[in-house]
């Protein structure tokens, strides 16, 4: 009979190999795509990204920004792969991509706004003479002169490194990890700087949609018609429809995206479009560039300090275009996201080269501000949802000071309303570097007094 010994020293090695496989963290990987132009475009994704990922990629690259409308096929996969599916399972890492048809109008729509939004940095951030920043929120009277701590920039889908939002030069670099500062912590101040393209000619000086009432010859496919002035003053009509866009002058132009076709009409456009995009290889080395330009929380551009009165929307807010009027996470688009999950997996990342380190930063950046935009939205919403509650029974909940009021849960996010003091004036006896009331910790201090900040009588916007 075989000794027991060696069936038990199997079972254990099968043990072990499994542990092995549970503490495999994500990697860095290359994914190839090959362009509409039969060009190349390699992305830096990692193991755990989807294909909805391989798209975020694809926009903020240089050569396919200015696509919104196409499908990515696979050669074992097969053709129009969803979102949902993992990149690890496209072996070899090759994907192809592949021009449709606008079948809605909002589909046309969204690739103007892609077009506005590409080009909004040469117009938008313009650094101010005296170098200052306007403030949308005022220090509030609850928040100590003498605390280093604020609210964390947000609400920028661009490519930005986050940091100390304070102006003081503290390090983001932990000895423990032994690890060297990839860039100078950037200072609040020059914020906007980093998405200035001011010195270049902007290839577009406006865009607006015409009214089509009049023309008698309308085709059924046809959306809508835009008038297009681009950097040499000239105007150009343009029709967008189900095939792409169509030059309406003498001879019969199509392309597929806004940015083909102009570049067709126009090699005053071409030359000012082919500027930016090498402006922003040489602003990243990665050649990617920010897209998606939305109005800080915390800070307006300066061009809105030179003329506070004027507060137009940026092209990603703008409804004019199918924006989102601010913000993210409308229309529940993110209410199964993995929240947890997605955070754990970015906190794995290895990062011990510069490489990972800004492959990892860029994603815990774009999911971070996702997720206090999400978080807020559904905060919002759920005491919306109690105040229509208390008007339609004419009754305000009673309870004392704290008592919960309302608990929601949707998927990996807790919303909990909980009743204020009644005189919401008043201040709170607890203070930001002073000693705790009894039974409250140090955490719920800290988010009691964010709350409040953000929530002061000074800032009309946020009530």
């Amino acid at each position: 009979m075989a000794p027991k010994s060696g069936r038990g020293k199997a079972n254990k090695g099968k043990g072990e190999k499994k542990k092995k496989e549970e503490k495999v963290v994500p990697s860095v990987i290359d994914i190839t795509v090959i362009t509409p132009y039969d060009s190349q475009v390699i992305l830096k994704g990692i193991s755990t990204d989807k294909i909805l990922d391989v798209r975020r990629l694809l926009a903020s690259n240089v050569e396919t920004c200015h696509f919104t409308n196409y499908s990515l096929s696979h050669e074992v996969r097969g053709l129009r792969l969803k979102d949902t599916v993992d990149v690890t399972s496209l072996k070899p890492f090759l994907l192809k991509m592949a021009e449709e048809d606008y079948i809605e109008e909002e589909q046309a729509v969204a690739q103007v706004r892609r077009l506005l939004d590409i080009v909004a940095c040469t117009t938008w951030f313009g650094k101010q003479k005296d170098g200052s920043i306007e403030f949308r929120a005022k220090k509030t009277r609850n928040q100590s002169s003498s605390s280093s701590s604020c609210p964390p920039l947000s609400s920028n889908e661009g490519e930005v490194r986050s940091g100390s939002a304070s102006e003081a030069s503290i390090s983001a670099i932990s000895d423990k990890f032994d690890m060297v500062a990839i860039h100078p912590t950037p200072k609040l101040s020059g914020f906007y700087d980093f998405f200035s393209f001011s010195h270049l000619s902007p290839p577009i000086l406006s865009l607006k949609k015409c009214d089509r009432s009049g023309v008698e010859e309308r085709c059924e496919v046809d959306y809508f018609e835009i008038q297009v002035k681009i950097c040499n003053g000239k105007l150009i009509k343009v029709v967008a429809s189900v095939k792409g866009f169509y030059f309406t002058g003498k001879q019969f132009i199509q392309s597929r995206t806004l940015v083909d076709l102009l570049q067709q009409l126009s090699q005053a456009f071409a030359n000012a479009y082919g500027s930016l995009m090498k402006a922003f290889v040489e602003h990243n080395k990665f050649g990617n560039l920010p897209c998606g330009f939305r109005a800080n929380t915390w800070l307006v551009p300066p061009t809105v300090a030179v003329s506070p009165s004027k507060f137009p929307s940026l092209p990603t807010e703008d409804e004019t275009w199918g924006g989102s009027g601010g913000g993210q996470g409308q229309n529940k688009k993110y209410d199964d996201r993995p929240w947890a999950m997605e955070f754990s997996i970015l906190a794995n990342l290895p990062s011990k080269t510069e490489e990972e380190r800004l492959v990892r930063d860029r994603k815990a950046f774009l999911l971070h501000n996702l997720f206090v935009d999400v978080s807020i939205r559904k905060a919002v919403s759920a005491i919306r949802q109690l105040m229509d509650a208390n008007m339609n029974t004419k009754n305000s909940h009673s309870g004392p000071p704290g008592s919960l009021l309302h608990e929601d849960r949707v998927g990996d996010l807790c919303i909990l309303v909980k009743r204020d003091a009644e005189d919401t004036s008043s201040k709170l006896c607890e203070k930001v570097n002073t000693s705790l009331a009894p039974g409250i910790s140090c955490k719920d201090l800290s988010v009691r007094n964010l709350l409040k900040g953000i929530t002061a009588d000074e800032n009309v916007v946020v009530h």
